[in-house]
């Protein structure tokens, strides 16, 4: 019996347990917290550069023809194969989008993209799967000048 009481008020070494777990805890936090700007930096530069390509393939194929008249006119067919090519030239290798749905409107103006990027995370080599989040983008043109 004296030895049970013994061991009870025997706290010499809980600190330095407690110390080390506090410490991995806050690790742990840290890393995750780091991890999720990552995450959001990735996905910001990847919308930046779709929805730069939206505005460009929306620039591009509005025919001037119509223009001197002041109206605006979209090429529709030519904005989704602009917006594809655009993608293919100016999206990273570390991003793999796929586009779900692209619509247009040949006037007003107006191109729609939406669809999921996928990259990968600092976790991926510990056996995580990559990250995928959805987008939509568009585009719209009103000015006649």
């Amino acid at each position: 019996m004296e030895v049970v009481k013994r061991l009870f008020k025997d706290k010499t070494g809980g600190v330095p347990v407690i110390f080390i777990g506090l410490v991995f805890f806050l690790l742990l936090i840290a890393c995750l917290i780091m991890e999720t700007g990552a995450v959001y930096q990735n996905y910001y530069d990847a919308e930046t550069i779709l929805q730069r390509s939206c505005n460009s393939a929306v620039e591009r194929n509005i025919l001037d023809a119509y223009r001197a008249d002041y109206i605006l006119y979209l090429d529709v067919p030519g904005a989704t194969a602009d917006f594809s090519s655009y993608i293919d030239s100016d999206m990273p290798d570390k991003y793999t989008v796929e586009i779900s749905s692209i619509t247009g409107t040949a006037t007003p103006p107006t191109l729609t993209v939406t669809g999921t990027v996928t990259f990968s995370t600092l976790f991926r080599q510990y056996g995580f799967d990559d990250i995928t989040v959805g987008f939509t983008v568009k585009s719209s043109n009103y000015r006649t000048e």
